[in-house]
């Protein structure tokens, strides 16, 4: 189709700064690669559910070779459980999720999400054939857990959502496209975790005016009297942004964090956005660190609701450690703009006709 794609952005955001609503905590980081029990480099982008009156956290474990320069001599996930979310115990192991008799390789990028009476871990792992997300089911004690479900590649992100809705399990996704064209958050249903469909958006790129890349879940959604709040990762990219990272690469990318609210009956109805980022690299642990995988990255996955309000945001920082952020919920409501979708559906087509073709 040679008629422009009025969703395909590549407008330059520039400045973004923190909503002060967020408050980082005092002790940040709260997890580094130096509080496990086993080597490692780098310990980040940590998944963390309340269960059983107990913090689960599941971090991305990632070793370097003894050279310190990439690719990755390893790459896991750690799991750990606290009573006051902020100091873990780590289990002496990485996870081990059990597929068809065999232990999956390189699972990583896991999110922690309680449901019914059972607590769950969606992750992604690594292969020869590429990236493949799946969910698993924890055993209950130890490390091990049982895939119930493994997809194709290439998807990142994919978070079991909290609840049933109208009887049928709920799941978020962010399949890669190609092209260049950015990167949205989908949903699929199954009737029993295993088998998926009905596959549709649920938020566009072109929604959150702070990102012009992709976005992707973060935390499993929260019910809440006012909807269903989402925490998300915004990318926009800045070529003028670029510095040299860790194994001599080009970064431009920025990572930032905002959230969406969805409709509490139909939670795939978008009904509010952040029109800004709640929260951006700023603090010395979030940029400029001698220990950054990435710079300009902040990049959420966990999401505890307290009783009291308090919303508790677990984040990892330039793919470096895991901190922890807070607000209330009421704060939060007041950084949400009332809105809709740009785009109802991704199947059906805009209609060209309405859309000025370049001269």
């Amino acid at each position: 189709m040679n008629a422009p794609n009025p969703f395909k952005d590549r407008r330059l955001i520039g400045e973004l700064h923190s909503n002060p609503i967020i408050r980082r905590y005092p002790g940040n980081p709260i997890l580094t690669a130096d509080m496990l029990p086993y080597p490692a480099s780098y310990a980040f982008n940590a998944g963390v559910a309340k269960f059983r009156g107990r913090y689960f956290i599941s971090p991305r474990v990632d070793l370097l070779p003894e050279n310190g320069m990439p690719p990755m001599q390893s790459i896991g996930t750690g799991f750990g459980t606290s009573c006051d979310g902020i100091h873990f115990d780590m289990e002496p192991e990485l996870v081990r999720v059990w597929y068809r008799g065999k232990v999956l390789p390189w699972v990583c990028d896991a999110r922690l999400t309680v449901l019914g009476d059972e607590l769950y871990l969606s992750f992604c792992f690594e292969n020869q054939h590429s990236e493949r997300p799946g969910i698993a089911r924890w055993r209950g004690e130890g490390v091990d857990f049982d895939a119930v479900c493994v997809g194709i590649p290439q998807q990142r992100n994919m978070i079991l959502c909290p609840e049933k809705i109208n009887g049928m399990y709920m799941r978020l996704e962010r399949p890669s496209n190609q092209w260049g064209d950015p990167f949205h958050i989908w949903y699929s249903l199954s009737p029993d975790l295993r088998y998926w469909g009905d596959s549709e958006l649920l938020l566009g790129c072109e929604d959150v005016p702070f990102a012009n890349l992709k976005i992707g879940g973060g935390a499993p959604p929260i019910r809440t009297p006012h909807g269903w709040l989402l925490i998300f990762h915004a990318v926009d990219d800045d070529p003028s942004r670029a510095v040299m990272v860790a194994g001599g690469r080009k970064w431009s990318k920025r990572y930032t964090m905002g959230a969406a609210l969805f409709d509490l009956s139909d939670p795939t109805r978008l009904i509010a956005v952040t029109c800004e980022p709640l929260l951006t690299a700023e603090a010395p642990y979030e940029t400029g660190h001698a220990g950054l995988w990435v710079d300009f990255t902040v990049f959420p996955c966990g999401a505890v609701l307290e009783e009291d309000g308090t919303l508790r945001i677990y984040y990892g920082a330039g793919d470096y450690c895991t901190c922890l952020a807070e607000t209330t919920l009421p704060e939060l409501l007041t950084a949400l703009t009332p809105c809709s979708r740009l785009a109802e559906t991704a199947t059906v087509p805009f209609r060209i006709e309405e859309w000025v073709r370049p001269s």
